[in-house]
């Protein structure tokens, strides 16, 4: 660890009633950060711990998580930045940990593996298998490899030197459907060999809710499927055609939407190579959503016997 690393952490927040368990978490470190920035996304009074470490910055309102971030990297004092999501909770020896293992210089990430809490259920940890140090970003998230992997490089287990974006910055991702994916794919082109590090321990806690596992009622396959074309099209088929039959389908199927689910996988088909676990997965979305309608269509029919 170089005793020199000064951890300015960065959280954009939309107001969340979690938001203070976030703050005090990051405040908490055995290595505490020089300060806690929280960038304010929305017309909210955020509920915070009082501490002189606490900088608010506030946006314009509704610029998203991409250039939230932006505007609080630049605001950083620290020569290292960590994010966390307001609705995740860091282990008291993250950044301890994550900064004993970084590099030397000015060129690498951190990550962690994470713990998803969802509703009482015992935690699951992710990612199954960790990026290598060199491996190309894209294949690693996008490609369905093996089930439940949770293939990601979660937000709030990132730490990077500021300097790093100052050369690809936050806002390359404005507007991004898949924004830090993006940040990070670009990351890659611009340093090849840059080591990124996810450390074996699972250092956050994120919290899945029923809410937060609803379906949101909106179709955004045909978002996805652009986003796929448009920023994978360089990479190999078959990770554009796991993607296209994985995260639109995941909104689809979310939405109740057939024709999103038939529209992903004709543009899987036309623009892709999936694998086989990918065409897999579809078919099990499919069956789940005609499970569903068909349990709809018998509970409808029940409730019009009794009236």
């Amino acid at each position: 660890m170089n005793p020199k690393n000064a951890v300015s952490v960065v959280i954009p927040t939309i107001g969340r009633p979690s938001l203070r368990t976030a703050v005090e978490s990051a405040l908490g470190q055995t290595s505490p950060p020089v300060e806690v920035i929280v960038v304010v996304d929305a017309d909210c009074e955020p509920d915070l711990p009082t501490s002189s470490a606490i900088r608010v910055l506030r946006t314009s309102g509704g610029v998203g998580p991409s250039l939230a971030k932006h505007l609080g990297i630049e605001s950083a004092s620290g020569n290292v930045v960590a994010l966390l999501d307001d609705d995740d909770v860091w282990r008291r020896d993250k950044l301890e940990i994550q900064l004993s293992a970084a590099p030397p210089g000015d060129e690498w990430v951190m990550s962690s593996r994470f713990s998803v809490h969802i509703d009482g259920r015992d935690p699951v940890i992710g990612p199954r298998t960790l990026i290598g140090r060199n491996e190309p970003v894209a294949p690693y998230l996008f490609e369905l490899r093996e089930r439940q992997a949770f293939n990601m490089v979660q937000t709030s287990t990132l730490v990077f030197p500021r300097a790093l974006t100052l050369a690809v910055p936050m806002s390359v991702a404005a507007g991004s459907v898949h924004d830090d994916p993006k940040w990070l794919i670009e990351v890659r082109r611009a340093y090849p060999d840059l080591p990124i590090v996810q450390v074996a321990e699972p250092l956050v806690d994120i919290v899945w809710t029923a809410a937060s596992l609803s379906r949101s009622g909106v179709d955004r396959s045909r978002d996805l499927i652009d986003w796929g074309i448009n920023e994978l099209g360089a990479e190999s088929k078959r990770v554009l055609g796991d993607y296209l039959l994985t995260s639109p389908v995941g909104s689809a199927l979310g939405a109740g939407s057939p024709v999103g689910i038939a529209r992903s996988a004709v543009a899987a088909a036309r623009y892709g190579r999936p694998g086989r676990l990918a065409w897999a997965s579809v078919a099990k979305s499919v069956l789940r959503l005609s499970w569903e309608r068909a349990r709809g269509l018998v509970s409808s029919a029940r409730s019009s016997k009794k009236l």
